[in-house]
């Protein structure tokens, strides 16, 4: 990429955090600063090195939510059990790990603790404002923008640890991938539907659109808000699309595959899956009481 040395004086003036949560807490003084850069007249543009990316946020709180019914369901008829009436009254999340984050390119760890290794493809958005007890229509002008997100799982230990009627917690908190772009809200049609794709080594898994979800985005960020403060900078995921993972097909992620997630608008996120880990601490089990 390039800049003219008058944009980047722009860029350099403007108070622009380092952290890309922080940066859209700022408001609108963050965005008309990079539009006013992205102006500039570029006829003495100096052109730089091309940028490795990093994850495409930060998010200062993560939550992650289930709206695509043929996913949630293929779980339930797994384990042999109805589908419980609540997912049908009220969208249902888990609080995730904001500091699990990695980005376009590297690495997905493998912990000590799991031999069962799967993706999820989802439609990450991303929170601009604050607010409490929103309606989705007022939600949607909290909407910053979008971006993919690939919520790593840990199937063994999930299922295990979701047994007791919370989590997931260990299957989830080790890796979730971003990017590689978070794309404002004006740049998509997210409200008609986005398509998403999952390829593994090349191989597509994965072909839908997130318009099949029950739940609006906006209703998402909405039911967010009730009774707690929606912050910008957080991050909520759509939940895995219909067909967005492996264990829908009875497959499993392997040492070195390359995942790639694909969705409209927001580019490509590629990630390969690293060795497990050779050490580590799992407990002793505790007799019963």
């Amino acid at each position: 990429a390039g800049s003219s040395p008058t944009a980047a004086r722009r860029i350099a003036g403007a108070v622009i955090p380092g952290s890309m949560a922080a940066a859209i807490a700022a408001g609108p003084m963050f965005t008309e600063a990079a539009l006013a850069a992205l102006d500039a007249p570029a006829e003495d543009a100096v052109l730089g090195p091309d940028p490795e990316l990093g994850a495409a946020l930060d998010p200062s709180g993560y939550r992650d939510y289930m709206i695509f019914a043929g996913h949630f369901s293929y779980g339930y008829r797994k384990q042999d059990v109805p589908v419980p009436d609540v997912m049908y009254e009220f969208p249902v999340a888990y609080l995730g790990n904001p500091a699990s984050f990695i980005g376009p390119g590297d690495e997905v760890p493998w912990p000590s603790y799991t031999e069962w290794m799967d993706y999820e493809l989802e439609l990450g958005i991303v929170v601009g404002g604050t607010g409490s007890d929103l309606t989705p229509e007022q939600a949607t002008d909290r909407i910053f923008g979008f971006t993919i997100l690939n919520d790593f799982s840990a199937r063994d230990i999930q299922i295990k640890e979701m047994t007791g009627r919370l989590g997931p917690c260990k299957g989830k908190h080790f890796a979730c991938a971003t990017g590689p772009v978070v794309a404002t809200a004006d740049e998509v049609d997210w409200r008609a539907g986005l398509r998403m794709q999952a390829r593994v080594n090349g191989e597509t898994i994965c072909d839908t659109n997130s318009g099949e979800a029950i739940w609006g985005l906006d209703e998402l960020v909405a039911w967010t808000s009730q009774g707690e403060r929606l912050e910008a900078g957080w991050l909520i995921g759509s939940g895995t699309c219909n067909g967005g993972s492996l264990i829908e097909v009875d497959r499993r992620l392997a040492p070195g595959d390359e995942v790639e997630f694909e969705i409209e608008g927001l580019g490509s996120l590629r990630n390969t899956v690293g060795r497990p880990a050779t050490e580590g601490w799992y407990p002793d089990p505790r007799p019963r009481a």
